[in-house]
């Protein structure tokens, strides 16, 4: 009766040695949504803002990053629209950092001075980004809130 419980056991291990040898020790290529968030924001002392945007990819596998569309909302007010092309290689799990330069509208402009002196301004980027490598196209919803950097005038993240 022993022995048959040990021969179970060896059928048990060397099926377990098969299949992890079937898996060929490959990572798991998973491809995720993007985000894409407001790291800051800087008005610039000709009225527009300059934007960097943090684009996290949360794929395992590394992601070049196209076009990048969408509108942007402070407070609820339109701001305007973004249309850029960060050409940006990503590795997995990882982030990185590209600019844009908006002329704001006056209301979305006037929202954030408001804003701003509460402590804290709502914003809301809502479009797209498409990437080539793999090829897919992503939508983008993400809203989030900026507050002033202290020390630096108009400037919040």
């Amino acid at each position: 009766m022993k022995s048959s419980f040990l021969v179970r056991i060896a059928l048990v291990l060397a099926a377990l040695s098969l299949l992890a040898a079937c898996g060929g020790g490959k990572p798991v290529r998973r491809i995720n949504p993007p985000t894409i968030s407001i790291q800051q924001l800087a008005v610039q002392a000709d009225g527009r803002w300059l934007i960097e945007l943090r684009i996290h990819n949360f794929s395992t596998v590394p992601m070049r990053f196209d076009t990048f569309e969408a509108g942007l909302e402070i407070e609820g007010s339109n701001a305007g629209a973004l249309f850029l092309r960060p050409n940006l290689e990503i590795p997995g799990e990882s982030a990185d950092v590209f600019e844009a330069t908006l002329a704001p509208s006056r209301d979305a402009a006037d929202r954030l001075a408001e804003a701003a002196r509460s402590g804290s301004v709502g914003y809301l980027l809502r479009g797209g980004v498409q990437t080539s490598e793999p090829s897919k196209k992503f939508p983008l919803s993400q809203s989030s809130r900026l507050s002033p950097v202290p020390g630096r005038p108009n400037t919040y993240r």
